[in-house]
């Protein structure tokens, strides 16, 4: 799984382990929280004194069997259902890199959306959901520690006949079939869990490879002394 890390910390209320979201960057976006187990999660701490920072990340430990749990709930077919209809990119986040360091600042983040780019002892998850859709009941990073990296994965869902084929880019997606409730019994919610979010495609969704490149073009720029002409021209 890829550490994807934030371009700035996040308040550690503003993201959850095993939340299904339309933008990790923005709190506001469309989401759901399921409550999940202590021991449906993996955690590892290190501290370093000489910044007096320390760090810890936490992972589901077994992340496709809380999705499914997740994805036969009607509650979460209801929401993905909604999403799909409007087309929108959605993140399953499976691990939380956080960090408590007096240094760190309010995260100010985008509020568009973010365009796309093992088996192990059973998950145990209490539904119903937390629907996320302010981050007025946000503390400040240094209170609880930042949020500074995550891990993702991607999820597909449509709304399509159920001898509706699939597309070549499905492959890469594990899917379930559900029927729809007061719909033609024809149609049928598809759901997909996919492979991680990597960093080379994170870094194109969250801009960071284009401000680098743009820094880049900046420094490498310089003016041509040798020019008969002289510097603009004189």
């Amino acid at each position: 799984m890829s550490i994807l890390h934030l371009p700035e910390p996040l308040p550690s209320t503003s993201i959850a382990l095993g939340q299904i979201t339309t933008n990790p960057l923005s709190a506001p976006s469309d989401s759901i929280n399921p409550s999940v187990a202590s021991d449906s999660i993996q955690k590892a701490a290190r501290s370093k004194k000489e910044d007096a920072e320390s760090t810890s990340h936490i992972a589901l430990t077994d992340p496709s069997q809380l999705f499914d749990t997740l994805r036969n709930d009607t509650s979460t077919q209801g929401f993905l259902r909604k999403l799909s209809q409007q087309n929108k990119p959605i993140y399953f986040v499976t691990g939380l890199q956080t960090s408590k360091s007096p240094s760190h600042k309010r995260a100010t983040v985008s509020h568009e959306p973010i365009t796309e780019a093992t088996e192990t002892p059973q998950t145990q998850v209490q539904l119903p959901f937390r629907r996320v859709d302010s981050a007025s009941n946000m503390t400040s990073p240094g209170e609880e520690g930042s949020v500074v990296a995550v891990e993702l994965l991607k999820v597909k869902c449509r709304i399509g006949a159920v001898t509706e084929p699939h597309c070549i880019s499905d492959v890469d997606y594990v899917w379930s079939y559900h029927a729809l409730d007061g719909e033609d019994e024809d149609l049928q919610l598809s759901i997909g869990l996919g492979k991680p979010v990597e960093e080379r495609e994170w870094k194109a969704l969250t801009g960071v490879q284009e401000r680098q490149e743009d820094r880049d073009a900046d420094r490498n720029w310089s003016y041509d002394y040798d020019s008969d002409d002289g510097i603009g021209g004189f």
